[in-house]
């Protein structure tokens, strides 16, 4: 997977809004500085995407399917604290069995 990264307060902040869409195999992935419920919405977003929070530990603590451009202004609360959250396109989670618990492993060498 080709994952972009976030991790200024603007990067975070702006995302994927705006953008006509995403490749299948992409993702926007938020770096936080420390481990916290961080919440995510869809303002201007073009298209539905899944939220995974993934927790200090690299493991994955939750998960938002399809959340679509409509929901917004809702938010999305991840159930346990996260340090990094990554964006893909709707069902792809689904479609790659991913699921709350999981192990994350970054090949770029992340460090936090």
């Amino acid at each position: 997977m080709e994952i972009e990264l976030a991790q200024t307060p603007r990067e975070r902040e702006r995302g994927l809004s705006q953008r006509e869409k995403l490749a299948e195999n992409q993702g926007m992935l938020f770096v936080f500085d420390k481990p916290d419920l961080h919440s995510f919405w869809t303002k201007e977003m073009e298209f539905p995407i899944d939220i995974i929070w993934i927790g200090e530990n690299r493991n994955i603590v939750d998960i938002a399917r399809n959340a679509t451009p409509e929901s917004f202004p809702q938010t999305f609360l991840p159930k346990s604290p996260a340090l990094y959250v990554l964006e893909v396109n709707a069902d792809w989670t689904t479609k790659n069995n991913i699921m709350i618990g999981a192990s994350v492993s970054f090949s770029n060498g992340l460090s936090k």
